[in-house]
């Protein structure tokens, strides 16, 4: 197996030991502020395997021009907690070969160059605007990637273009939903979705990603 060399940006983990699983875009902004004096550039594997830094990863809430958030199905390969569940955020590594600039040009590049690769989808809006910061803290290993969540603005049908991320044969291939849907699929929402669902769609329906229950056969 060949080794991933590839460099991503990583900052310490203690920008976000005291950060609520869902920290609002105005406080979420001064953890940035403050984290990126440390942010530093490391190669992929050795950020993956490591205790101390975390890896910031943009990530578009994708919604259409009536509000409703459009739904993927993951495929049944990668990540464990991944497989099988539904995402309502398409997302990706801030990649050192991305054009130079600070953080935040950094991470709105690294989002539309994710939507790119990841979606088709007819108009994107201009208006793409941080909206939070996620973080898993159910354990160290959920807790290696931290959510820079922005609400994104689609039009026309949207459907998943990567196929080794997303299933093409889902009825969730880019659905819209209702808050009161997802409150009824809140049981196979990937993680980062279903805090994103409990504490910034829908903040009154209280959810707990350590108790969430398994996907049937």
């Amino acid at each position: 197996m060949s080794v991933n060399r590839q460099s991503v940006l990583c900052f310490p983990r203690s920008y976000i030991a005291r950060c609520k699983r869902f920290t609002q875009w105005s406080v979420a902004r001064e953890v940035f502020h403050a984290a990126q004096k440390s942010m530093t550039w490391l190669p992929r594997n050795e950020a993956e395997a490591s205790d101390i830094l975390v890896q910031p990863i943009p990530c578009a809430l994708v919604i259409n021009e009536a509000h409703l958030y459009h739904a993927f199905r993951r495929i049944s390969d990668g990540r464990a907690d991944l497989r099988k569940r539904i995402s309502l955020v398409i997302g990706g590594h801030i990649d050192q070969d991305i054009e130079k600039g600070d953080f935040y040009s950094l991470a709105a590049a690294t989002l539309i160059r994710e939507l790119n690769e990841e979606l088709k989808f007819e108009y994107l809006s201009s208006d793409v605007e941080p909206v939070g910061l996620v973080v898993d803290h159910s354990s160290l290993e959920s807790s290696r990637h931290v959510a820079l969540v922005y609400e994104v603005v689609v039009t026309g049908r949207i459907r998943a273009r990567a196929t080794e991320e997303f299933s093409m044969h889902s009825k969730y291939d880019g659905r819209p939903c209702t808050p009161s849907e997802l409150q009824d699929m809140r049981k196979v929402l990937d993680p980062w979705s279903l805090i994103i669902f409990g504490d910034y769609i829908n903040p009154a329906y209280s959810n707990d990603v350590g108790k969430q229950l398994s996907l049937s056969p």
